[in-house]
């Protein structure tokens, strides 16, 4: 099997509300296809797919804004339908088995730079963003399952653990020294080298798009999160643009 953008990112579908396209489509097969503990089109490893939970997400926001959990099928095309008509969605597969710090699910943002001759800079201050709640499958709440800051800050546990919800990428290496003394995992030569990976990626995926005025002086900020499972393996979860300078 071939690699693919599937390896690195969840298996994600773009749907339109109101809209039965081949995308459409071809979600709804590959949802029934991992009910029936079917995975062969499936990139994800198995211990991600055995409650079949997907994230059902606008396409065009960000901050955990409109962000939704189901793990039925009939719940998801009802949330579609009710949905204003021609709005775009993502259905993205849930990681299910996260590294949890503590108990509780996390993810790492990381905020990068592309200037106008395509130079990629990325800020080294790299930093966890944690939920403030046990990690729980049967529980669909979004302060269990979403890390993003503007929406932990409204739960009621926000701050019980750490300061803002947020701490520097350092500490993940101190607990993993901690938890797993045995597996040698080294965060800076294990992790970051696969996030810039990804993050080239990307980049030359869009790099037509960038700068389409052509100006000398200019550049583009891109948000980053990266979630790692309990394999250990990087997994790009979302880029957004954060700020422009055409």
């Amino acid at each position: 099997m071939r690699y693919t953008a599937f390896e690195s990112i969840p298996t994600s579908f773009i749907l339109i509300a109101g809209y039965e396209n081949q995308e459409y489509l071809n979600f709804i097969e590959r949802f029934k296809d991992i009910a029936k503990g079917k995975f062969s089109k499936e990139h994800i490893p198995e211990n991600h797919c055995q409650e079949n939970i997907w994230l059902i997400k606008p396409a065009n926001m960000n901050q955990g804004r409109g962000i939704e959990i189901f793990k039925n099928l009939f719940e998801i095309e009802n949330f579609l339908q009710t949905r204003p008509k021609n709005t775009y969605w993502v259905a993205q597969k849930y990681i299910e088995k996260p590294l949890l710090y503590y108990g509780r699910k996390f993810d790492i943002r990381m905020w990068v730079l592309v200037t106008a001759k395509n130079e990629i800079f990325y800020y080294r201050k790299a930093y966890m963003r944690t939920s403030s709640s046990e990690y729980v499958m049967n529980n669909f709440n979004n302060f269990v399952h979403l890390t993003n800051n503007c929406l932990q800050k409204y739960g009621d546990n926000c701050g019980k653990f750490e300061d803002g919800n947020t701490l520097p990428l350092e500490t993940l290496q101190l607990y993993i020294d901690q938890q797993f003394p045995n597996l040698g995992i080294d965060v800076k030569k294990h992790i970051i080298p696969r996030m810039k990976d990804l993050i080239i990626d990307t980049i030359l995926s869009v790099k037509k798009q960038l700068n389409p005025k052509k100006r000398k002086y200019c550049f583009e900020l891109f948000g980053y999160d990266f979630l790692i499972d309990e394999d250990f393996r990087t997994w790009l979860l979302e880029v957004f643009l954060i700020f422009k300078d055409f």
